[in-house]
């Protein structure tokens, strides 16, 4: 079958791992303590746009593993084959964690005794059925990361109808979606009624943090971009300027410091395009770094590691608070720089061994059988 032939783009699974350690700081300093201020960087505070870079490639992947098959037409069987993988590498682990989180603060806590906004009883079903980018809750709430697998499911049950449609007309179908992610970044950013739910008082920033309300449309967004990166994966003469090391050094040094000056979001992603795009065609040195066995591991657990980056958040949810930490609020949590160092480092090794825990005992076990019984 077509999908199945497609060229293992490794060098893009070291990035996966990356940004799933980056989303876990960012979620670090906003529950239990930020240690780098804004004033000093804006690296951690903008690493919520690492989401964005796992639409960026979710697209660029998605049309090269499946783009072929679906350019002839909508087949039955690559329809149903491509639903299928994509069930069984997201939602088993998605359903184990959210089940478990409702599980710890049902019984733990009594449902928080008091009840806080983020785990409601109302909000378990919109999770259920991933459905909690898509307007219908009031805030992020249960396992907040997994907001960014809704907004991916809304690409994917697209995904077939612009690919076939990108193999049609690929001119014109690049043209409009190229339309449809400017007017969309334009919207989330400047147009659309953004609220604040822990503060509806508070101006939103003109950023793409947006998660509960119109995620869907961040995610859609993000994920067209990859496609659109996708169409030049085989022209040898982009390949040739942008896929050298020299272009991996520029771009990754671009990347760094449109975070750490938190330039524009919208150009943020525009860099993360090409990012992925010279990841995927590096041949040189960058191929051989990112094909280290350490480096591939944790590409493959990346998304253990970013559902289960909740768990040694949740006690801090419930009134835990680190020595030396100050201020009364989530997002407001500050520390000094070594101490708060030191406890990420320990969160993140907490959260790498329950990462890899996960992916041997939930994830693979069961996207395997999923994938043998109906792929």
């Amino acid at each position: 079958m077509t999908p199945l032939k497609a060229r293992y783009l490794s060098n893009l699974t070291p990035l996966r791992g990356v940004a799933a350690l980056l989303v876990a700081v960012f979620h670090f300093e906003m529950a239990m303590g930020r240690f780098v201020p804004a004033r000093i960087s804006m690296f951690f505070e903008k690493s919520y746009l690492m989401v964005d870079l796992f639409f960026v490639m979710s697209g660029f992947i998605m049309l090269h593993v499946y783009g072929s098959g679906f350019s002839r037409g909508l087949a039955k069987e690559n329809v149903r084959h491509f639903f299928v993988a994509r069930f069984a590498r997201t939602y088993p682990l998605h359903l184990f964690t959210l089940l478990l989180l409702v599980l710890i603060v049902r019984c733990l806590t009594n449902w928080g005794n008091p009840p806080i906004p983020l785990e409601q009883p109302r909000d378990i079903l919109p999770n259920v059925f991933l459905l909690q980018s898509f307007g219908v809750c009031h805030i992020y709430n249960w396992n907040i990361p997994s907001w960014s697998i809704s907004a991916e499911w809304g690409a994917y049950i697209l995904f077939p109808l612009l690919a076939l449609w990108i193999g049609h007309r690929k001119t014109s179908a690049s043209a409009l979606l190229a339309v449809f992610v400017a007017a969309a970044y334009i919207c989330i950013m400047y147009v659309l009624p953004r609220v604040n739910p822990l503060s509806p008082s508070t101006p939103v920033p003109h950023n793409l943090n947006t998660t509960f309300d119109y995620g869907y449309l961040r995610g859609i967004a993000g994920f067209v971009i990859g496609m659109l990166i996708y169409q030049l994966y085989h022209r040898e003469g982009v390949r040739a300027v942008f896929g050298s090391d020299r272009a991996t050094a520029v771009i990754v040094l671009l990347v760094i410091a449109g975070l750490h000056f938190a330039i524009n979001d919208a150009l943020v992603v525009v860099l993360f395009a090409a990012l992925v795009y010279n990841f995927a065609v590096n041949n040189g040195a960058l191929h051989r770094v990112c094909n280290n066995r350490a480096l591939q591991y944790l590409g493959d657990i990346s998304y253990s590691i970013y559902l289960m980056q909740i768990f040694p958040q949740e006690p801090f949810s419930h009134g835990w608070r680190l020595p030396g930490v100050t201020g009364t609020a989530r997002g407001k949590f500050n520390i000094d720089f070594p101490h708060g160092l030191l406890y990420c480092a320990v969160y993140l090794v907490l959260l790498f061994a329950l990462a890899s825990i996960t992916y041997y005992v939930i994830e693979r076990p069961c996207r395997k059988f999923i994938n043998q019984y109906w792929g």
